[in-house]
């Protein structure tokens, strides 16, 4: 499993999860604002970017968070994390936090959302991902940026975006795409994370909406909600220094 790290190796652990179909890069630049007190982990979940684990049809969003506790162990294996996802990588980090909620000091969930696709959604889901090896990451991306952004997100932002979309394996997407057709409702989840938790959402986010992620935040015992402004589903890479500013603020307090 491919991974980068920053920050101090004797700091508590913040595990970062992409969202689909990116890589560990989408934190490139929050990442350089969040300082060196913390040991800040950025993997390339199964199926993306440099991780050569093997993929199958379809990568459950358990498999994701299995692989995620084993590259724990890997650094230290008696370690109580933060988990950080987005997007699809807050359905990974809900379900860590379901199943290895012992082993966590906090929960990051940015721009993501509880509840499982409704019937149709998962269906377009497992349609798109049977035809990607024909249809190629470009449509898959020419579908998806527009619903990304806000209006005012800055067009090289947009085209480092599409450029990371592009260069994944084309089988990891589409397998973790009939993952998430197939994910399980979270919502009943929420009132049992006991670790302190933060969710954020861009301002302007039309895929998981502020208002939603405000609603689950109440669902948990001891959630906080912070908007990110000028940002759509996205702020870790179009309001980078909003974002890590969160992040760190929370992290400041727990820690």
């Amino acid at each position: 499993m491919y991974y980068e790290e920053t920050g101090s190796k004797t700091g508590k652990i913040v595990l970062f999860l992409h969202g689909f179909p990116f890589d560990h890069t989408l934190w490139q630049e929050s990442g350089k604002s969040l300082g060196d007190s913390h040991h800040l982990i950025f993997p390339d979940l199964r199926g993306f970017g440099q991780t050569n684990l093997p993929v199958t049809q379809v990568t459950t969003m358990s498999q994701f968070a299995q692989d995620a506790i084993d590259l724990i162990d890997c650094i230290d294996n008696t370690a109580r994390v933060v988990v950080c996802g987005l997007s699809m990588g807050g359905y990974v980090a809900m379900n860590f936090a379901r199943r290895f909620g012992n082993r966590m000091a906090g929960l990051i969930l940015c721009d993501t959302k509880a509840q499982p696709d409704p019937e149709s959604v998962a269906q377009n889901r497992k349609r798109r991902a049977d035809a990607l090896p024909e249809t190629g990451l470009d449509a898959l991306a020419g579908v998806m940026l527009p619903n990304l952004f806000a209006p005012q997100t800055a067009s090289d932002i947009r085209e480092t975006v599409h450029a990371m979309i592009l260069r994944q394996p084309v089988n990891g997407v589409a397998a973790a795409d009939r993952g998430m057709a197939e994910r399980p409702d979270a919502t009943d989840w929420l009132p049992t994370f006991a670790m302190p938790t933060l969710m954020i959402c861009g301002e302007q986010d039309t895929i998981s909406p502020a208002s939603e992620m405000k609603l689950m935040a109440a669902k948990i015992p001891n959630a906080r909600f912070t908007a990110i402004p000028n940002a759509g589903h996205l702020p870790p890479v179009e309001a980078p220094n909003y974002f890590a500013i969160a992040v760190k603020n929370f992290l400041d307090e727990i820690f």
